[in-house]
């Protein structure tokens, strides 16, 4: 996959200045047609709760192009489902930096996804460097609320219910959703929340009144800071996506959050090459002048006037200066059916004089936005923007992927490192030494080799969002697949810590971990406490169990959880991984009780925890439905222990982990 960078590293005009004067000619005389069917966003929370969605029959689908530029809105927010398209969700309660965000993630497509989470990450980084009090971010548990279908508020609880509900293709309010392949939609492992529904049009919304819905935007804090990030689809037309993102800074004023500032990102993938780029990398220099000549005429902007003109302490306002000055003109950008750029400024409505309100009515239907429409030929965008445009003109199915496998880059990045098969004279004779013939057997190695994960999912950034690892010591055993199997009803990933004894015993469980996204660590041969061996002995353990987990699936264990928790610097240096062990002790193996079992894991768990369970005892087996359905409730997105340390690289170099941070 690449990354198109061509023209997006400003969207500042290359040409001098002045050269403008020469291309800004005459008066552009719009016809009537230019401004006919605005069309405004989609509000419609029923519509919504199907995912992405497309606006059909719109007055102005189809707008006649127009001879330079022109207003008004002709780009609706797209209102159906868009197959491999998901939503990742966040919503964090805190006194100084509350942060509420949705934005996409789109299967298998990494430059996509991580153009979109590179922004999110700038905006919050830039927030809480200004208003957070200690200067950064951090994720803290806070039940995230969700939307009924006919878009009222429903508590956490109700949420993760009708999420399941969601999930498994079924009716929770007399309408029935298509999502016969949850693997299809990334977004089902962000915790307790619709977390497929973007609320179509929260892009276009007046910030203001959007910041007052309760189920995506925490309650005002006394003297508190919000980021508000949210998303849109405007494309998905052939191998083409294209979305919208949206960030809002807001303050609290008189016990409501008011707008400080709004930042704006369009971008655009190609899935047929894995291409992705920002708005700015769908015009060349020469069309980025071209367009921008065309918006001067139109909106009457003296181009030779002093750059910084537009700055608040000059005498006058232009959107177009603005956005120069800001380096944000092609920000956020779409194409049109008929092949015109639509771009959307953002606008100061309160400083535009009356005169501008009237003659830019067309194109401010949409509060704090200036909608402008650009006709551009092929010659004005780069390659990346030319199959944009065609996509858009000539409206095939959107061919997006319906389900997508890890290839081993992927899954080396977001699962455990993958290896080769081991070679034919490397055998596990001292592995199965204690084995009888008949468990021997059940370990012959994977033919097919390495194992994958059988639905690629671009792992949740548990920097961003409040994320915890369930993990299961001393399998597998008869209760695993029963274990696994409730994970994937909750669209959750857990870790399971093997033991090497077991692993041969039940290869097949151990392969199905893998494919079905969560990690295999080591838990020793066969349980010993490491404190009581010398280094020689430890290192036995840990690489029988490695080598015979290879054996089995092509995998190698990246992680080492020892017996009790027991270790020291012997068994420290002598481990070929680091030692990985919990703040939340689940005490499961004494059977107390499973609401005794339940109730200390909900009282303890936080953003970060490493929770210790066991499957290999029937009581834990039992209890994961409800466990799973009230740590979703409570705002924990359930990820695999590799999902967990992946974007906190200095904690992947410790020698011993107890939970992220």
């Amino acid at each position: 996959m690449t990354d198109s960078s061509t023209d997006a590293s400003t969207d500042q005009p290359e040409l001098p200045r002045r050269r403008f004067l020469g291309l800004v000619v005459g008066t552009l005389v719009v016809g009537s047609g230019v401004a006919a069917g605005v069309v405004t966003a989609v509000q419609n929370h029923q519509r919504g709760a199907l995912g992405f969605v497309q606006t059909g029959d719109t007055a102005d689908a189809d707008a006649a192009p127009v001879v330079d530029a022109g207003f008004g809105e002709t780009v609706p927010v797209i209102a159906a489902a868009v197959t491999g398209l998901g939503v990742q969700r966040t919503f964090t309660l805190d006194p100084s930096v509350s942060f509420a965000g949705r934005w996409p993630v789109l299967t298998g497509q990494d430059a996509f996804n991580g153009r979109v989470e590179a922004w999110v990450r700038r905006a919050l980084q830039d927030y809480a460097h200004e208003y957070a009090r200690s200067g950064g971010f951090s994720p803290m548990l806070t039940p995230v609320p969700g939307h009924a279908d006919d878009g009222s508020y429903v508590a956490p609880a109700e949420a993760v219910d009708t999420a399941d509900a969601l999930r498994a293709g079924t009716s929770t309010a007399g309408s029935t959703w298509s999502r016969p392949d949850a693997a299809q939609v990334v977004g089902f492992s962000a915790g307790s929340l619709l977390d497929t529904v973007p609320l179509p049009g929260s892009t276009r919304s007046d910030a203001n009144s959007r910041l007052t819905d309760r189920a995506e935007f925490p309650e005002p804090q006394a003297h508190g800071h919000l980021l508000a990030v949210s998303c849109d689809t405007t494309q998905a037309t052939g191998s083409v996506l294209g979305v919208q993102l949206r960030a809002t800074r807001a303050a609290t004023v008189d016990n409501a959050h008011h707008t400080l500032f709004e930042q704006r990102q369009s971008v655009f993938v190609d899935i047929s090459s894995g291409t992705a780029g920002v708005g700015g990398s769908l015009l060349t220099s020469g069309g980025r002048n071209r367009a921008i000549a065309a918006i001067a005429t139109l909106l009457g902007t003296d181009l030779d006037a002093p750059i910084g003109s537009s700055k608040k302490d000059a005498p006058g306002y232009d959107p177009l200066r603005d956005a120069i000055d800001r380096g944000t003109l092609l920000d956020d950008v779409s194409f049109d059916h008929s092949g015109q750029l639509v771009l959307r400024l953002a606008v100061e409505t309160g400083r535009l004089g009356d005169e501008q309100r009237e003659q830019w009515a067309a194109g401010l239907a949409t509060p704090g936005l200036l909608t402008v429409r650009v006709a551009v030929a092929d010659d004005d965008c780069t390659e990346f923007g030319r199959v944009v445009r065609q996509a858009a003109v000539r409206r095939m199915p959107w061919s997006g992927p319906a389900r997508a496998g890890a290839t081993d880059a992927q899954a080396a990045r977001t699962q455990v490192s993958f290896a080769a098969p081991l070679a034919a004279e490397a055998t596990m004779a001292s592995a199965v030494s204690t084995l009888s013939a008949d468990q021997s057997a059940q370990a012959e190695p994977h033919d097919d080799g390495p194992v994958h994960p059988s639905a690629y999912v671009w792992p949740t950034p548990a920097d961003l969002v409040a994320c915890a690892a369930v993990t299961f010591d001393d399998g597998p055993s008869d209760y695993t697949d029963t274990i696994m199997g409730d994970f994937a009803a909750a669209g959750s990933h857990a870790s399971f810590m093997v033991e090497g004894q077991h692993a041969v015993i039940y290869p097949q469980q151990i392969r199905d971990e893998i494919a079905q996204g969560h990690t295999v660590c080591n838990h020793t041969w066969d349980h010993p406490a490491l404190t009581d061996l010398t280094s020689a002995q430890v290192r036995d353990q840990l690489t029988r169990t490695d080598d015979a987990v290879e054996r089995i699936c092509g995998v190698r264990p990246a992680h080492v959880r020892p017996p009790y928790g027991f270790f020291d610097d012997t068994v420290a240096q002598a481990s070929p991984h680091p030692l990985v062990l919990w703040d939340v002790d689940s005490l499961d193996w004494k059977e107390p009780g499973q609401s005794v079992v339940h109730d200390k894991i909900l009282r303890e768990a936080k953003a970060g925890s490493i929770v210790l369970m066991h499957d290999v005892h029937e009581p834990t087996m039992e209890m994961m439905p409800k466990l799973l359905h009230d740590l979703r409730a409570s705002g924990l997105t359930l990820v695999n222990l590799d999902t967990l340390l992946a974007r906190v690289p200095e904690q992947q170099t410790q020698n011993v982990i107890h939970r992220l941070g």
